[in-house]
């Protein structure tokens, strides 16, 4: 008689060890702003349109890219991406700020000069998003 709770007992201890597994599993490793930024770079790199980098944007800077009419959006996102052609992007610095961090970043401009920014990032019901980002390039 005993067999059979043995073989219950074990059978539930599996099926313990496998929740417990896949759970771990499911929960992903929290995203750094860091990491969050080098992301949405590589989203904006590719990009063809505003709409395809609204998902990275806080919500604010999202209405406010939405409320734009479509035929003024194309064209104010060709100069977004044109003022942002940048390569070799690097993140020099991380500092947590309140709901958010502060990055400092370099890469090089469509000149090939160094050119440095800070980018203001916020939590949004827990993920990154992009607040504000300015760059500048020393002559």
């Amino acid at each position: 008689m005993r067999t059979p709770r043995l073989a219950r007992v074990a059978t539930a201890v599996v099926c313990l060890l496998a929740l417990t597994s896949s759970l771990a599993l499911a929960q992903k490793p929290a995203q750094t702003a860091s990491q969050f930024y080098m992301k949405y770079r590589a989203a904006f790199d590719k990009a063809k349109t505003i709409d395809e980098i609204l998902p990275y944007m806080a919500k604010a800077n999202r209405d406010q890219a939405q409320a734009t009419p479509a035929d003024e959006r194309a064209k104010m996102f060709e100069v977004v991406k044109m003022m942002n052609k940048l390569t070799d992007v690097k993140i020099l610095k991380e500092v947590p700020a309140g709901d958010g961090a502060t990055l400092t970043v370099e890469g090089i401009d469509m000149d090939k000069k160094k050119s440095t920014g800070t980018v203001s990032l916020i939590k949004e019901g827990g993920d990154w998003k992009i607040g504000k980002e300015s760059w500048s390039t020393k002559a």
